[in-house]
């Protein structure tokens, strides 16, 4: 079998089915698509079986909240039957704290939960999620997970109101049995009113703390990896997990807006590769981070490596 014929037979396919979400976190990364609604059930087996055809055996369900959606799980079973593999779901994982829900959810076919997870306190994370009674719903599903033996990881937002505790959600994520974390460095999104801006907190400020937090999951056996933060800022830490090593070119996008059959090219206008980059040795394995980010803050904290 020829390298692209083994790539499309394994390719991943990202669906999004909504933009609606029982969240109101302020740095909500999707809020600047949010105008463009709900895909319809129908479309969305359309796009399932578009994804089989071309060769996607793993399936992910991206944010927003698709289990707020009564078609979510027959969903799920309608993807079983058209023969995926994997199939992963991105949530707050508030729906997972009724055991019932995710007894069904596991039914399905469900394999993988990505849970979001802004906190190690009720205060902190609730007011991140925007939502008084958040952190319960999460800590009770996450606890249900563990119990079941279920495959999740948790992905932490790094931003200005977390970033100096991040190791302290590493430690709370060990006390509910997370095998993983990722910390995923948060972009501005454009608004009406201009970009948001204040929920985030600069790289340079950042980086310290995520590089403690990833000595701190190693410390308690938990896999770590990062979401769009530059090697020069992670130096020894980190440098390793899907941002790094993942093929990006088998990932299949469905979105609300957008259809792409590879990321690469999006990847490559959304994380460009600026100037001071192209000298650093690193600079083909590097994720960096958002154009938007240095659009709005520049290159300076980019550092290349000799």
């Amino acid at each position: 079998m020829a390298a692209d014929d083994a790539q499309r037979s394994n390719g991943r396919l990202m669906l999004r089915l909504t933009t609606t979400c029982n969240s109101a976190c302020a740095h909500c990364t999707i809020a600047d698509i949010a105008q463009h609604g709900e895909k319809s059930s129908r479309d969305a087996l359309a796009e399932m079986k578009q994804g089989r055809e071309a060769g996607c055996t793993e399936l992910v369900f991206m944010r927003g909240e698709v289990t707020l959606r009564e078609d979510f799980l027959p969903l799920v079973r309608h993807a079983r039957e058209m023969g995926y593999e994997f199939i992963q779901i991105q949530t707050n994982g508030r729906a997972l704290s009724r055991g019932t829900y995710l007894r069904t959810a596991l039914a399905a076919g469900i394999d993988f939960f990505e849970v979001s997870l802004f906190g190690h306190v009720a205060g902190l994370h609730d007011i991140i999620d925007g939502t008084p009674g958040a952190f319960r719903e999460v800590v009770t599903g996450l606890k249900n997970l563990s119990r079941t033996s279920s495959s999740f990881m948790l992905t932490i937002p790094v931003l200005k109101r977390n970033y100096m505790v991040l190791p302290q959600i590493v430690r709370r994520a060990a006390n509910v049995g997370a095998p993983r974390v990722q910390f995923n460095f948060s972009r501005p999104v454009a608004s009406p009113s201009g970009w948001n801006t204040a929920p985030l907190v600069r790289l340079e400020e950042a980086s310290p703390w995520i590089r403690r937090a990833i000595r701190e999951a190693e410390s308690l056996g938990l896999e770590s990896g990062t979401e769009a933060v530059p090697l020069c800022h992670l130096r020894d830490e980190g440098q390793a997990g899907a941002d790094i090593s993942e093929d990006f070119g088998r990932h299949r996008v469905a979105d609300v807006h957008r259809l792409e059959t590879s990321m690469d090219t999006h990847r490559e206008t959304s994380r460009p590769k600026p100037e001071p980059c192209q000298r650093c040795r690193l600079v083909s394995a590097c994720p960096t981070t958002w154009a938007a980010y240095q659009e709005l803050y520049g290159t300076a904290e980019f550092v290349p490596f000799d």
